[in-house]
């Protein structure tokens, strides 16, 4: 189980294969594959037809339901899109350097690490206005947490901790990570202006960097260049470089930030979904 993103840019390979079919097979792609590769680990010799998958699909009335299938139907299916994956190689659109690559996965369980490294990009100073900005944007938009409070109901399948790390402020409010985690992964779409607003809130974003120099010559930034018949037009960046500390969930959650920047600065929409 995971967060699946798409930065939602047109393509050849989007005007074959609809998005949302495009996302579906990958999925399922990648869940034949840790079948097959599970199943190879007892028997080496076994065949993709004879390694059981189990996928989504949704009947006629669009609701979905696990169907019995097997790793050697989900991987034939996949050849539609496979066939394209050529348009991929020089998209500026991917997240991860490989076909598809506009699409990436926070998987789950999110750790305690990267929930508290989350919860320390709100700046927590009395006379830091960005709190209450955010505060006021999520009870506009009445964003209150209350999705992925009932998920931590789940022991170890969504998250590590079962308990929501909460920051009071003087004025009396509270922040609740459960907020903060519905703000970023459980609004479907992001547009760029909204990925924009969102990297600045949380202070990562760095724009206007200088065209000169080598990419990665700028200390504590990853940086993203936008490309136009084959010259540099753009730089901007996103304070989320690695660090050896970081554990699978920060580096994919530091990913996702990446991701935004990018839908960002190419004006294309960042898909999300459960």
């Amino acid at each position: 189980m995971a967060i699946t993103y798409l930065i939602d840019l047109s393509c050849p390979v989007k005007a074959h294969v609809r998005t949302s079919k495009m996302l579906r097979l990958l999925y399922q792609r990648d869940r034949a594959h840790e079948a097959l590769n599970k199943a190879r680990k007892r028997n080496p010799q076994v065949a993709a037809a004879e390694v059981k998958v189990l996928v989504s699909l949704k009947d006629s009335t669009g609701k979905p339901s696990l169907a019995a299938t097997n790793a050697a139907d989900v991987i034939s299916r996949f050849s539609e899109l496979d066939v394209q994956s050529h348009h991929c190689r020089q998209c500026q659109a991917r997240v991860i350097p490989q076909a598809f690559g506009c699409r990436g996965e926070i998987e789950f369980p999110i750790s305690l690490r990267a929930e508290a490294w989350l919860m320390g990009l709100v700046h927590g100073q009395a006379s830091d206005p960005t709190p209450k900005m955010l505060l006021s944007y999520l009870a506009s938009n009445g964003i209150v947490g209350h999705r992925p409070k009932e998920m931590r109901h789940v022991p170890g399948i969504f998250f590590e901790s079962n308990k929501s790390l909460t920051r009071r402020y003087a004025s009396g409010e509270k922040l609740s990570i459960d907020q903060v985690l519905e703000l970023l992964f459980l609004t479907e779409k992001i547009s760029p202006r909204h990925a924009r607003f969102l990297l600045g809130m949380f202070d990562l974003y760095e724009g206007n960097l200088p065209l000169d120099g080598d990419l990665n010559s700028f200390s504590g930034v990853r940086v993203f260049e936008k490309t136009a018949d084959g010259r540099a037009v753009s730089r901007a960046g996103v304070r989320t470089e690695s660090d050896a500390l970081d554990d699978r969930s920060l580096r994919e959650i530091k990913q996702f930030f990446y991701a935004m920047l990018m839908a960002c600065e190419l004006d294309a929409e960042l898909k999300v979904s459960l």
